[in-house]
């Protein structure tokens, strides 16, 4: 059974930075994602910031259907106090993550270099191969109401997408379904597995979820549907059956968001290798996906797994 009873109510000051707790691994992120519904082009970025560690990490990764993996992963960035930590230039690297409008338009613009990965699962093993500048000027518009969760410190809002992505001397138009998220608190990647999904689909309707999957224990799950005409509606039900292959790269999945019962098909791969300060590491594979529910309605969107040693 999935919960839906918020510990918080958002309010425009939760689009900023936040006063950081004690632990190590308190981290703060602005994740956001976008995925065309031809699956031609689609990508995500993450700022995550680690105060207590003087880090911050920047993702951004690139996909479609007839493309290789680019992928930006910069995890010594600087982290300055206060809103200086969201705009930043160094090295070559720059990015700026802003709310324009609480709750409502955000954008992200970057430069960075991006490294090409035919084989995806390469990012497991050393990113390493050609690279390519990358630009970004991005912008996400509310599609849904703020969704705060349960048991813990985040929101997720359902959006549409517009700007312009450059890979090299090639520009894409961008303008397709996203999400968008921000979250604070002790973030430690390396402690249990879980799955987020998002998606939007061709009748307007939208869907997210995020579970733990730890087997024979159903620690936590909360998600949501949104209706063509913009009304939220919390998740009674979030399931995920997925398969994965010897690089824990999920191939196919049957999920469940509330009502709406979807197969899942991968297909653009951007995985990442994360390793704790104490060596420790997890994979977190995430892909642009297909859905098709159970009436034939697609969709499009993006799921991650999180597999800490020994999972699954």
């Amino acid at each position: 059974m999935a919960e839906s009873t918020p510990v918080f109510t958002p309010t425009a000051a939760d689009e900023g930075r936040h006063p950081p707790g004690g632990e190590e691994l308190w981290g703060e992120s602005w994740y956001l994602d976008w995925a065309a519904s031809d699956c031609r082009y689609g990508g995500y970025v993450r700022l995550g910031l680690y105060p207590n560690l003087g880090k911050a990490w920047w993702w951004i990764a690139l996909v479609g259907k007839d493309a290789p993996l680019v992928l930006t992963i910069e995890h010594d960035m600087p982290c300055a106090d206060g809103d200086g930590a969201l705009d930043v230039s160094v090295d070559g690297t720059a990015y700026s993550v802003a709310s324009l409008q609480p709750f409502g338009d955000f954008r992200v613009t970057s430069t960075a270099t991006g490294v090409v990965l035919p084989d995806p699962a390469q990012a497991f093993h050393g990113v390493e191969g050609e690279r390519v500048p990358v630009t970004l000027d991005l912008k996400w518009s509310a599609r849904s109401e703020v969704y705060p969760y349960p048991m813990t410190t985040r929101y997720e809002i359902s959006s549409w997408v517009t700007g312009t992505v450059t890979i090299g001397d090639e520009t894409i138009t961008v303008d397709c379904g996203g999400q968008r998220d921000h979250s604070w608190g002790v973030r430690d990647w390396w402690l249990f597995p879980w799955n987020w999904t998002s998606g939007a689909f061709a009748d307007g309707s939208f869907v997210h979820a995020a579970r733990s999957i730890i087997p024979g224990l159903d620690v936590f799950s909360t998600g949501y549907t949104v209706a063509p005409d913009g009304v939220l509606t919390p998740a009674a039900t979030v399931e995920n059956a997925v398969d994965i292959d010897d690089e824990k790269i999920p191939t196919a999945a049957r999920q469940q968001i509330g009502d709406v019962v979807f197969t899942t098909e991968p297909i653009g791969h951007a995985p990442i290798l994360l390793v704790a300060p104490d060596g420790r590491e997890t994979r977190f594979p995430r892909a642009m996906c297909r859905y098709t529910t159970a009436d034939g309605t697609i969709g499009t969107g993006w799921t991650e797994y999180n597999w800490p040693p020994d999972f699954p």
